[in-house]
């Protein structure tokens, strides 16, 4: 028995995170911003593959190089490797410590190389950076997104008169589809609150207090430029302000409407976000009112919602790879 139990911490003590975990190859996607362009990996001379596809390569310190050709033009690129995630975290909480990580020294499943490449093959700038480790979009795209608006300003019918009001929480979500390799059509529909606390929390409320929400949907059209994506389109937003009064009656507490205003609003949507990684970014959108009406009749008068957003992206579908 004592044996036994010998061996079995031996076995974890000589599998640290990255060894164990890890296979000895890795998949790379491979795409370029221009098309027909192929490539292969510099020590293998016999085999090219037409952008976008997906190579399998094995893991090291050494760089990754990948040649790349369209026509008679043809680059070297060098892709660098770093420690991948099981090497800095997996050790970190496995409980092995310090010897995960004596283990993980001596062995090449350490290292890994970005899941995801770009080739910048229209840049004639030698001394620029050659690849990208963000996807470029592409005609046939389709992704779904699901944003945490996180800062959100009002300036909105309060029912006595027109003001601001600021505060935190709300949910969204979209359809992102790309009917060009550049541009794109988005739609949205969220709501937004204006608590005051920037996570949920228990909010005991005493006397009178002010409240205010909104709901939205926009179309727009995007594009992008290197890591930014922006929109312009129009949208629609329904503004709601209320003040309530809670008067402590024991046991109880009685919560009373003293007055409440909505209205709807027509205007442009502005937005934009920055791609932190492939799946998350972080986005600001600005929607000006110009066009209002309520029960008592339209009108022209400006409000608007000005948020921050954290933004989830999910790729539904994009064109199909080649290996």
């Amino acid at each position: 028995m004592i044996k036994y139990y010998t061996f079995l911490i031996m076995g974890i003590l000589l599998s640290s995170c990255a060894t164990m975990i890890h296979q000895r190859t890795v998949d790379v996607n491979v795409h370029s911003d221009t098309d027909s362009v192929k490539i292969r990996i510099s020590n293998d001379t016999t085999r090219w593959y037409n952008t976008p596809t997906w190579i399998n390569v094995e893991r090291s310190r050494n760089e990754l190089n990948i040649i790349a050709r369209k026509d008679t033009i043809q680059k070297q690129i060098n892709v660098k490797s770093k420690l991948s995630t099981a090497f800095w975290l997996g050790n970190m909480f496995s409980g092995i410590g310090i010897f995960g990580y004596a283990i993980d020294l001596t062995n090449p499943k350490r290292f890994t190389y970005p899941p995801n490449i770009t080739i910048d093959f229209k840049s004639n700038n030698s001394s620029t950076k050659k690849y990208r480790t963000w996807l470029t979009p592409e005609k046939g795209l389709l992704a779904f997104k699901i944003s945490i608006p996180e800062g959100n300003h009002f300036y909105l019918n309060k029912g006595n008169g027109y003001g601001n009001t600021f505060g935190f929480l709300g949910i969204s979500g979209g359809i992102e589809s790309y009917f060009s390799d550049k541009y794109c059509i988005n739609m949205d529909l969220g709501a937004l609150t204006d608590f005051m606390v920037p996570f949920p929390a228990p909010v005991d409320y005493g006397g009178s207090y002010q409240r205010s929400f909104a709901t939205f949907g926009d179309i727009q059209l995007g594009s992008d430029y290197k890591r930014f994506h922006y929109d312009f389109g129009l949208q629609y937003t329904r503004t709601s302000h209320y003040e309530r009064e809670t008067v402590e009656l024991f046991p109880e507490y009685i919560d009373t409407l003293k007055y409440s205003k909505t209205q709807n609003n027509m205007g442009f949507a502005f937005s934009t976000y920055y791609r932190v990684s492939n799946g998350f970014n972080l986005g600001l959108n600005y929607y000006p009112s110009f066009a209002a009406w309520d029960n008592s009749g339209f009108k022209t008068r400006y409000t608007h919602l000005i948020f921050f957003e954290l933004n989830f992206r999910i790729e539904a579908f994009r064109p199909k790879k080649e290996k």
